[in-house]
This record gives C-alpha cells, structure tokens and sequence, in this order.
C-alpha cells in the first residue's frame, strides 16, 4: 500500500466522502458554466427611438460629409482576417483630400460590415483604431489560434462546460476571444463617434436569414446590444458548421414596448412574394418570443460570405429612408466608395481531367465553393446597380454625385504564380509568417493598383472625372 492511498484506502467511509466531495465539485462546476452563459443575454427595459438615432450618429462622427466610404470584409478564416488587414494599412496610408483638408482615407470609413474570418479584423479595428497596427497581428493574425483552441478541448474544466448542455465549442472559442483578444469589450465599446460603425454578420440557422449584430436587430428581440459581448458576435459570424456549435441568443421580444418600423407593415401588403415581403416575413417571426425564444447563430458566411448583403438589403429590400439612413445618414454626401475584400480562394478541379470519379469531400466542396461563388457574384451586381441607380436618383444640389465599386480578391492578383500561392491557402487559423506577409502585401497592392480604385483618388483630388458620373 503506498503513502498516497492512506487516507482513503479500506476506509469505506472516507472513500465515500471523497466521492461525495468530488461530485459536489462538478455540480459547482457544471452550475457555473450554466449561471455564466446565461448572464450574457439581457433583456432591454424599455426600448426608445432615440436608440437607434444614437447608433445613426455613430456613422457622422468627425467625418467628411461628402464622401461615404463603406467596406465589407469576406469569410474565409485567417486568410480572410489577413486580407482585410491589408486593406486597412493601405487606406491608412492613403492620403485623400475633403473639406477638412488633406486626411488619412481610412478615417473617412463609415461602415464595415463583416462574416466569419473578416469580423476578426472589423471588429478589433472598430474597438482600437490606430492601435490595430501596433498588436493585431501578434495577438491574432500571427498567433496559432486553431491549436490554442483544439488544446481547450482537452482541459477538464471545460468538459463539465460542454457537458451542461448549454455551453458549446463555439462558445469556448468565444471565451478565449475575450480573453486574450477583446479583453471584454461590449458593444457600446464599438459605439465611438471616431470609429466606423461595425455591423458583424451571422446566420441564423433555423431560416438560413442574415442575421446582424446591429441595433435594429437587437431592438426587434428586445435584448440589450450594448452589454453583449463582441466576443461572442465574432464567435457566431466564424463558426463554421460541424467544427464549431451554433452561439445561442435568447429573444425577450415583447417586453420592452419596442414598435416595428413601419415598412414591415407596408411590405406584408404587397400582393405579390416580392424580396420586401419575403425579408418583412422574416423579421415579423422575430417579434414574439414564444414562438422563437432562441436564435441559433453560425457562420456569416452561409448567408453571405462578402458582407455586402448588409448595404443591398438596409438599401434596397427595406427601402425606407431610415433604415438607409443607417448606411447613408449623410444629405451632403457626394461621392460613394464600396470596396469589397474577398478573400474567396479558387478551389482546384484536377479531379475534371481524370476518368476516376471524385470523393465525396470533393464532390462536396467543389458544390459548396461553387454555390458561394455564384451567389457572391450575384451579390456583387446587385450592390453596384443598386447604389448606381441611387446616385441618379439621388443628384446632389450643385454638383454629380459618384460611385465606386472596387473589387479586392484573389481575383485581381495580377501576378499569376502569386495567385496561386494564394488560392492555395487555407481557411484554418494557423498562418505562416510569410502566408500573413504575402496576404497583408497582396491586398494592399491590389487595392492600389484597382483602376476603379485610381478613378476615386483622381476625383477626390479634382484631377479627373469619376468612373460612374451622374448627372445634376
């Protein structure tokens, strides 16, 4: 018998004591893990107009009003989060001129709206501006999160956690997130007049719907935005199915007197299915929480891998002049900039040249690839003749008013063996050095070399004519 079994050993009383102990321990444990998740979500009090007005305000800020600058970052993992990047060291670096005199291009952002691996980078600008350049890529883009994270899987702390039930993967990642990279950072930390509204993008798993981490969204589920965690947001736009479990947001819809917006009403009149009517369907769910108590929330990316569904719906499908307000709250604005960052790869079909048939992996990423390939060029048409059909209808007093659309993907990497080193990158969370360097350069080289990009800088400095003129 050795030393270490003394206390208990043939003792049958002490045995169970210790049993008794141990279990009271996980029961602690357990009950913890469940009093933890379910203080995230709180209920609103009372809901108020002005609410959403101190949301559109955000957008104002110290900007320019005659430039409305909009950015949307895609999914796809790292990859993604270090593509996005580059593109804001790049319009840091970009000098452009307004009424205020001579500015950096990226203080002139209004709105980023973001998915999955994108949210990383949006969401961590929107909190620390300039700071961004100083610690992002060491705390995130450089560091092997996907290890980290595969590693707390094996602590037994968080095996009582992900056996309560209400505790999942998804919901572990959010923790660490908050952790060590948003240090408990809450929406009303992204509520700064000198930073870019940030709308973070998920799907609700139950419709397939868009789901946004907004205030509107929030408002029709009368939950409190402003105590949520950007963690957890983040954690819902990047959990890809069956890697991650879906983050869970209780509906307290019904109790803080919030009344609907009133193109709900007028869309559900329209005799035909139009988009209007479909998307005010889909919201009016929404409004009781008996019927929908839960929103299970995924990857952005399922509904729309860009981020540009954001901007297309708030201008188009709802069609109402304060809704757009959200992404143009500007009567003074001239000139519109949208730049999409896509970091969608290119994935290889070898498989086509052979007669051996593909497996069913490849078989199913080559659809799923194909399908979100489509459905983002879809997307892409759509925004550009819905925000060019606004500058005609919409002529400024005095002057045109101008749209540009530029593209930054893989796509436009002109350098064909560069393309390729890029399309071959993954959409883990365990970059290389040089895949994070080569990401960060090719973004920021793409969007200097974007003729529709060349066409805004020349317009703002008054030395030629933009891309897309409009008439007075």
């Amino acid at each position: 018998m050795t030393a270490g079994m003394a206390p208990y050993a043939g003792d049958e009383r002490h045995f169970t004591v210790y049993i008794a102990r141990l279990c009271l321990v996980c029961l602690v444990l357990l009950n913890a893990a469940c009093a933890r998740f379910n203080a995230v979500d709180q209920p609103l009090k009372k809901w108020t107009p002005e609410q959403q007005q101190h949301a559109d305000q955000q957008i104002e800020g110290d900007r320019s009003p005659e430039y409305a600058v909009l950015l949307a970052f895609s999914g796809g993992g790292a990859r993604a989060s270090s593509f996005a990047y580059g593109v804001l060291k790049e319009l840091a670096n970009t000098q452009i001129m307004t009424a205020k005199g001579s500015r950096s291009l990226l203080t002139e952002v209004d709105k980023i709206s973001s998915v999955s691996g994108g949210s990383f980078t949006a969401a961590y600008y929107g909190l620390h501006g300039e700071q961004t350049f100083t610690d992002f890529e060491s705390l995130f883009l450089r560091k092997d999160v996907e290890h980290i994270l595969f590693r707390q899987l094996f602590n037994p702390i968080n095996w009582f956690r992900l056996l309560s039930g209400t505790y999942g993967r998804a919901d572990l990642a959010a923790a660490y997130y908050d952790k060590h990279l948003f240090h408990g950072a809450t929406f009303a930390d992204l509520q700064r007049t000198d930073a870019p509204t940030v709308i973070i993008n998920a799907t609700d798993v139950a419709t397939g719907i868009r789901f946004p981490f907004s205030q509107s969204a929030f408002d029709l589920l009368c939950a409190d935005r402003s105590v949520y965690p950007v963690s957890r947001a983040v954690a819902a736009s990047s959990a890809v199915p069956i890697v991650f479990s879906p983050i869970t947001l209780e509906s307290f819809a019904g109790s803080c007197g919030f009344q609907p917006p009133a193109w709900l009403a007028e869309a559900e009149k329209d005799t035909v299915p139009t988009r209007r009517k479909i998307a005010a369907r889909g919201l009016r769910d929404y409004l009781d929480a008996k019927k929908r108590p839960w929103l299970h929330l995924m990857d952005g990316g399922i509904s729309d891998n860009l981020g540009l569904r954001s901007y297309y719906d708030t201008m188009n499908i709802i069609a109402d002049p304060d809704a757009r307000a959200e992404v143009l709250n500007q009567e003074e604005v001239r000139h519109i900039l949208i730049v999409s960052v896509n970091a969608r790869a290119r994935h290889k079909d070898g498989w086509v040249l052979e007669r051996v048939a593909p497996s069913l992996l490849e078989i199913l990423g080559s659809v799923s690839a194909d399908e979100i390939g489509r459905y983002s060029d879809d997307t892409i048409e759509l925004v550009r003749s819905t925000f060019k059909q606004w500058t005609e209808e919409k002529p400024s007093e005095g002057s045109s008013r101008t749209f540009h659309f530029v593209d930054v993907s893989f796509d436009q990497v002109s350098d064909k063996s560069e393309r390729d080193f890029l399309n071959g990158i993954g959409t883990n969370f365990d970059l290389s050095d040089a895949q994070v360097d080569r990401l960060i350069a090719a973004a920021g080289k793409v969007l200097r070399e974007s003729l529709e990009f060349k066409a805004f800088m020349k317009m703002s400095q008054g030395t030629a004519p933009a891309l897309h003129p409009v008439a007075p």
